[in-house]
């Protein structure tokens, strides 16, 4: 999980949730990302602030050359729970269930849990039915080949491990 301190000023905050799923995506090499369309809140605020954290983690992935893939939260929770208005409860706990996980997850790492699912079946979908997956050009990505260092040198701030 990438979080930052609520009490830290937030450009600072996006930059760590930057760098941290940088970081999470040069350790496990995904081969994409998976990502919720932005929510309708009702408070502008908090809507503006969760649009940018989005944004950076967007960023992240296109900067190291990822296809990002964006999902509904109704087409999420249709894919995981059989209907696009199922409860937060409810997608929680069928991910647990196709998971075969008796632990319970933070609600963040289940939802991310429930986006990876739905793509996941939407990859499946698209592989039986013989188109490409977007974004596949046949060559390696230049992510596949950067290391922490590399990030270094080009400025970033890198936690040694």
């Amino acid at each position: 999980r990438v979080s930052a301190p609520a009490a830290w000023p937030f450009p600072q905050r996006l930059a760590h949730i930057h760098l941290g799923l940088t970081e999470v995506i040069l350790k496990y090499r995904p081969e994409s990302v998976a990502i919720e369309d932005v929510l309708t809140l009702k408070n502008p605020r908090s809507a503006l602030r969760l649009a940018q954290a989005r944004g950076v983690a967007v960023l992240a992935a296109a900067l190291l050359d990822l296809p990002v893939f964006e999902y509904a939260p109704g087409q999420i929770k249709s894919a995981v729970a059989g209907h696009g208005r199922a409860e937060k409860s409810q997608v929680a706990y069928m991910v647990r269930q196709i998971l075969g996980s008796a632990a319970e997850f933070a609600p963040d790492a289940s939802d991310a849990l429930a986006a990876a699912i739905c793509h996941a079946s939407q990859k499946t979908r698209l592989a039986a039915s013989g188109p490409a997956a977007p974004g596949k050009s046949g060559k390696s990505p230049k992510w596949s080949e950067m290391t922490p260092a590399d990030l270094a040198a080009l400025g970033y701030k890198v936690a040694e491990r």
